[in-house]
């Protein structure tokens, strides 16, 4: 069961716009402590977060979030870019062969155009969104402000969603823009615990998914005010803002289906029509149809109506930014995306644009044609799936450098997953996306565990941060690795 601490205070909204999480940087450590009436660090963070957080007296001890400077050794030992690995791999070696990849394309577009065949919601779905609208009390947990969720405010939300009539709908829509499929019809967070590593900031319950633009969608249902449809698509379930869907009909849906399809090689790529106006963004993973004129490439980008239905946009591409699918799968390829990645903030469920664990994944492999799904746990039945939860931490990295394929093999331990890329002064190297390394709890940090946050995706080895001294030697990542996958198999 989950321990939710209750906070005594709000903060006010000054305080919330300087509030710690701004402060958490891509290398640090994040300790809980209990609240102190007064704070004698020199450390400039710390003083800053005295300031924010001191603003009145708990009747109970509070939980503090404090902020100190730490260093990984492998973000130093390792490379953190793919290249060399790629050239050790055989960087324009194909790592499935031709036949098998046309066999996984065509298994990708299937998923990919799943929803627009969909009658009724998934097994199982509407009921998990039912049961986390009528959660009641703590379960409910923790608000942007770090109170519980207010009980008139979430009885609102509840009425809002008109459980009674759900499902009410059955549209086929695409996205016109990125977004996030959320558990909740909000935007307000859901934290669990904000005591808690691993249970607050920056981990919103709430959050299922992020999608691209031009992602198929079946609409089975409506929020009572129509700022809110429940959606389902090929990855993940959810509510979506109605803004940023439109819907389609049979000519547009079969014209989507029909035209090859190109896979965005960059991030952050500004979508614009004939005249130079703005459509949508696209990023790594985006999947967009396209036709030939002049021979320039022009994708094709959803657009919305004033009605609410779909018109179709042409925007200019180039080379380097889109490319038809399905792209061969070298480890050269690979490590190109993975290296326009490198570095790039952790961002749970695709929040703030940015990309979690497995999302990072996803992203990776879409270019070419190789479908994995949302969840960790899922991406790592794949493919062929290797047992390593019985062997000991050197016999899974002598397992893995033995039997695993650079880039074309996942690596899997609860709730997290990476890419395995060769190896590097005789161990693996795990290129992922990860929050923060687990941390012993301490008298120093009121007896909480912490985390030393790294935030980004960074290239390590399979024991990242063994050397300091408050890390907890048993959640290491060797230790807690359960599954190797190699996909294609």
């Amino acid at each position: 069961m989950r321990t939710v601490l209750p906070f005594s205070c709000p903060l006010r909204k000054r305080q919330t716009e300087n509030s710690p999480y701004a402060l958490i940087g891509n290398t640090g450590k994040i300790r809980y402590t209990p609240c102190m009436k007064t704070l004698r660090h020199t450390f400039p963070v710390v003083l800053v977060l005295a300031l924010v957080l001191t603003g009145c007296g708990p009747q109970t001890p509070r939980p503090r979030l404090v902020y100190e400077a730490a260093t990984v050794r492998d973000l130093a030992e390792f490379p953190q870019n793919l290249t060399g690995f790629a050239m050790r791999a055989g960087r324009d070696t194909p790592l499935i062969p031709q036949q098998r990849s046309s066999v996984l394309y065509e298994q990708y577009k299937k998923r990919f155009f799943a929803a627009w065949n969909q009658n009724k919601p998934g097994r199982g779905n509407v009921e998990y969104m039912r049961a986390a609208l009528n959660r009641s009390g703590v379960k409910r947990g923790f608000a942007e402000n770090l109170q519980p969720w207010n009980s008139t405010r979430w009885s609102a939300m509840r009425e809002n969603a008109d459980l009674g009539a759900m499902p009410s709908l059955r549209i086929s829509a695409v996205t016109v823009r990125g977004t996030s499929l959320r558990l909740l019809p909000t935007e307000r967070p859901q934290l669990a615990n904000p005591a808690a590593p691993g249970q607050s900031f920056p981990f919103d319950e709430a959050q299922q998914t992020s999608l691209h633009v031009g992602t198929p969608l079946v609409l089975l249902h409506a929020s009572r005010d129509g700022a809110w449809f429940y959606a389902e698509s090929g990855v993940a379930c959810g509510w979506i803002p109605a803004a940023d869907v439109a819907g389609t009909d049979e000519e547009f849906r079969r014209l989507w289906r029909d035209a090859p399809l190109a896979a965005c090689h960059d991030d952050d790529v500004p979508l614009k029509d004939e005249n130079g106006r703005f459509l949508a963004h696209a990023d790594i993973g985006t999947v967009l149809p396209f036709e030939r004129v002049d021979g320039t490439m022009r994708v094709l980008v959803p657009m919305r109506d004033t009605d609410g239905n779909v018109r179709i946009a042409r925007a200019r591409t180039s080379a380097s930014s889109f490319r038809a699918m399905p792209q061969p799968l070298t480890p050269g390829r690979v490590a190109e995306l993975g290296d326009r990645m490198m570095g790039q903030s952790y961002g749970w469920g695709g929040m703030y644009g940015d990309r979690d664990c497995s999302s990072t994944l996803r992203d990776l492999f879409a270019p070419f044609g190789v479908w994995l799904p949302r969840n960790s746990s899922a991406q790592a039945g794949a493919g062929l799936k290797i047992d390593l939860r019985k062997l000991s931490p050197e016999d899974k990295e002598r397992r893995i450098l033995a039997d695993g394929i650079p880039f074309l093999t996942l690596l899997q331990l609860p709730g997290h997953i990476g890419l395995y890329v060769g190896p590097h002064n005789g161990r693996p190297a795990f290129f992922h996306n990860i929050w923060g390394l687990r941390t012993e709890p301490s008298p120093a940090t009121g007896g909480w565990p912490g985390r030393h946050v790294l935030g980004r995706a960074v290239v390590t080895s399979l024991r990242p941060g063994a050397e300091l001294p408050d890390i907890n030697k048993d959640a290491l990542l060797i230790h807690r690795m359960s599954f190797m996958t190699v996909l294609g198999k």
